[in-house]
Order: C-alpha cells, then sequence, then structure tokens
C-alpha cells in the first residue's frame, strides 16, 4: 500500500486512521496480505505522533483486520477468523444470516429526548387517537423535505404514511392490480414481495437481469408477448442481488412504462442509506410511478414507518389499500420519525449505519471466497457466487449443520427459472461484529470443502 491510496484529513486522530483503513478494505483498495506502512513512517507523512499511529495498529488487530509479525510488519488480516476466545465463547451458537435485518444504531438520549417532547407537547388524543388513511399532515410533509434527498419532488397530498415498506407495498399492488394479473419483476426479487403478491392473488414474472439489475430490451419483449398490468422494480441495492440500475435503464424502464400504459412500483427500500446523484424512475416518469421507501432500514428495524408516494391522480386509489388493511400508520412511530427528519438525527443515524456496515464488509473483504460476494458499500447483505463444487441447497444445508442459517435461494427466484450457484448472506443480522466473525470463518472453511455428496458412491 502506498501511503496515498487512502486520504485522511489534516493530521487525524488514531479514529480517524482507523475508520480510513476499514473503509479501504472494504473498498477493496487494500486486499488481504497488503503490507501497511511502518508507524514511525506513516506517522511522519500524516504529521502525528508515533503513539497515534501505534494505538490505530493495535485497535485494527484488536478487531481482527490487520495481523502484526515482529521484524516484518503489519498486514492486512488473511481471512483466518476471530481469535480462539472469541470463537470459544460464540461456537454453540446459532448464527443466523438468512434474516435481513439491520443493527440499531447508537442512538444515545436521541429517542428518550424525543419521547419527553411528545408528551410534553401533546395531549393523548393527537398521539394514541385516529388518524386520516393517508397519515397526518405534519407527517406527510415532513415526509415530503426527506424524499427530495432522493430525487423525489411530491406534494405532501401524494405522499401516504404507511407502517413500513412492506405495507405501502401491499398498498400499491392490491390497488393498482386485480387478482390474476401478472405482475412483471426482477427474475431473482425480494421474498417479502413475492409473499405480497400470492397472498394478493398476483401472478408474478421475472425479468432477466446481470450485475446492473432488470435488462431493458427483456422487459420490453415481456411485455410486448404477455399481458402486464404492473412493472415491479427495485433502483438501489436490489435484494439479493445489490444491483444498482445505471441512468439509461431507468430511463428505458420509464420509456416502457409509457409505451405500454403500464403503472411502474419503485421499490427504494434498500437504498435509503446510499448516495446516488442519480435520479429515480419516480423523477424520470411521475405521471405514472409509484414510489415507496421506508426508514427502518436507517432508524433500526423497530421503526415501521414508510411511506407511498402516487401520482395525484391516482392517491385517492392507492390510499384505499392503506384504510382497507390497516387503517392507518401508528400514529405514535410516524410523530417519532417526523421529528428526527425535521431536527436532522436521520443524517446521524445514516452515518452510523454506513460505518457500522464499512466494518462488516471489511471483515468479508479479508477471506479469498467470501471477499467474492457482490457487495454494496451502503447495504447490509451480500449476494455470494459459490465455488464450482456447490449448488445452493447443499451449501444451505452443509452451513445449517455448520450453526450458520441462510435463506434458502430458492425463495428468491421468480416463477419456475433456473436456480442460480449463488446465496444471500445478511450480514447485518448478527448482533456484533465478533459474531459475524465467527461465521465468516465457518463459511470459508466450508466454502474451500468439498459437498459430502462429492464423497458418496
Amino acid at each position: 500500500m502506498t501511503i496515498n491510496m487512502i486520504q485522511f484529513g489534516d493530521k487525524p486522530g488514531y479514529a480517524s486512521i482507523v475508520a480510513t483503513i476499514v473503509d479501504g478494505i472494504a473498498r477493496r483498495i487494500l486486499v488481504a496480505g497488503e503490507r501497511l506502512p511502518p508507524q514511525r513512517e506513516l506517522a511522519h507523512q500524516l504529521g502525528v505522533a508515533i503513539a497515534t499511529v501505534g494505538r490505530a495498529y493495535t485497535q485494527l488487530e484488536k478487531q481482527g483486520f490487520v495481523e502484526s509479525h515482529v521484524g516484518r510488519g503489519t498486514f492486512i488480516a488473511g481471512g483466518r477468523g476471530p481469535s480462539s476466545d472469541i470463537s470459544d465463547n460464540i461456537s454453540a451458537e446459532t448464527i443466523d444470516l438468512s434474516v435481513y435485518r439491520v443493527p440499531v444504531p447508537d442512538l444515545d438520549s436521541i429517542l428518550a429526548d424525543t419521547m419527553k417532547a411528545i408528551i410534553a407537547e401533546h395531549h393523548p388524543q393527537q398521539i394514541l387517537g385516529s388518524s386520516p388513511a393517508a397519515g397526518q399532515p405534519g407527517h406527510r410533509q415532513s415526509m415530503v423535505s426527506w424524499l427530495q434527498r432522493s430525487g423525489v419532488l411530491a406534494s405532501a397530498a401524494q405522499v401516504i404514511i404507511t407502517n413500513g415498506g412492506q405495507h405501502a407495498t401491499m398498498a400499491a399492488l392490491s390497488t393498482l392490480t386485480h387478482a390474476g394479473e401478472t405482475i412483471a419483476t426482477e427474475e431473482f426479487t425480494d421474498p417479502k414481495m413475492k409473499s405480497v403478491a400470492s397472498y394478493l392473488d398476483r401472478k408474478l414474472v421475472g425479468v432477466d437481469m446481470d450485475e446492473e439489475g432488470m435488462i431493458p430490451e427483456s422487459l420490453d419483449l415481456l411485455c410486448r408477448n404477455q399481458t402486464i398490468a404492473a412493472i415491479y422494480v427495485t433502483t438501489r441495492a436490489q435484494n439479493p442481488t445489490n444491483a444498482t440500475l445505471p441512468l439509461a435503464r431507468r430511463e428505458a424502464i420509464a420509456e416502457i412504462g409509457r409505451r405500454y400504459d403500464l403503472p411502474i412500483v419503485e421499490s427504494d427500500i434498500y437504498g435509503t442509506t446510499m448516495t446516488d446523484p442519480l435520479p429515480p424512475i419516480y423523477a424520470l416518469a411521475p405521471e405514472r410511478t409509484h414510489f415507496i421507501t421506508s426508514l427502518g432500514r436507517i432508524a433500526g428495524p423497530g421503526i415501521k414507518v414508510g411511506c407511498l408516494v402516487s401520482p395525484l391522480n391516482e392517491v385517492a386509489k392507492t390510499q384505499s389499500g392503506v384504510g382497507m388493511s390497516t387503517g392507518s400508520a401508528t400514529l405514535l412511530a410516524a410523530e417519532i420519525i417526523a421529528r428526527w427528519i425535521d431536527g436532522s438525527h436521520l443524517d446521524g443515524m445514516i452515518r452510523w449505519q454506513q460505518a457500522e456496515n464499512i466494518r462488516r464488509l471489511s471483515l468479508l473483504a479479508t477471506y479469498p471466497l467470501l471477499g467474492t460476494a457482490r457487495t454494496d458499500i451502503a447495504s447490509p447483505h451480500v449476494w455470494l457466487p459459490l465455488p464450482e463444487q456447490w449448488r445452493a441447497e447443499e451449501f444451505i444445508d452443509a452451513a445449517a449443520a455448520d450453526g450458520i442459517t441462510i435463506a434458502p435461494t430458492h425463495s428468491f427466484v421468480v416463477g419456475r427459472r433456473p436456480m442460480p450457484h449463488a446465496v444471500r448472506l445478511c450480514i447485518g443480522s448478527p448482533a456484533s461484529v465478533e459474531t459475524l466473525k465467527v461465521a465468516c470463518g465457518r463459511l470459508e472453511r466450508l466454502l474451500n470443502s468439498q459437498p459430502k455428496s462429492n464423497f458418496e458412491t
């Protein structure tokens, strides 16, 4: 590694050095086995005390990101896994990498202060009473300012507050399509979306995709040859593949929606902590796009607050989907989120989630085979292609026998398409990085082994 490969501010503290090196590992600028500069050399070039660099290196080694060898130097860890004492403490646990879960951010006193303010300022009826199906006007206005960050320019009248992203999906699909109709979506898609479609008696048909997401030419061919009622697409950090659509594909999908006069349901549940300068499909085709987002990815899974943004002439229709399900969103949760939006508290939570995710991704990057997973710097799930000897079902069963739970790959497949030789790992699910280290060690050993069936006659 040369010093100009990673960028520091002026005279960084030890925490800045740690964060920058961890980020370099996560982005694969720094790779396993690469030698870090000697402490004295790095201290001289950064203009800091040797003790500052020494403290940073010690912290990195304690967290398992580097290995120090007397007389040789300090190297990026080679994926050998956590120290034995950590492993022994967690060895009896079943580690769940199957459930899409994000860590709860360190809120300090924000939650307590918010609750105190709500109690002091509101009559109980305002929080525990009824609400319009679309949500309170103030909450909708707060969401408008939040949506602008993602390039969604809408009025409060177009915003419907929901109990999370899945609720918004149900409200959209139940009102924009009818029982028995077919919805086009990515060939690998969110299992919860599949569950909603099945519950509503809607059929799904898969559209070919690659590492950049849904392929517009395949979508166009499908719409030309089959009756489609709606297009459902995830623009950023798609679940499970982590694909993010480039601008040309967003524009092409918007144009296909116009050509065949189809509503587009754009899900942004997974991209809320990403920095994306590209416009969403909603901004390209606002007359037909219904935009879904959720704040749980930022504030923690317990915050079931999201929204559905619809064209003004269709808000009454999609709003009825909320009315016939839960009636309205939970007032207290919506009030908390509105205050956090207005007070800019979510910015700090996003930074916390990004830093935590970088720590976890940088751990994966130290393992040769786990490091091949398709990742996104802001996504708490990864899409791992399997070595030739493994098939998804066999690998998942073998991982379960070794105490690691992984979601079945077939749960992401739309229809009867071939099963991909890949698995999704939810690296945000374990409660700690130490637990994730144990899981990574087990999985890396498994990836390097042969399935038991290979030895059977």
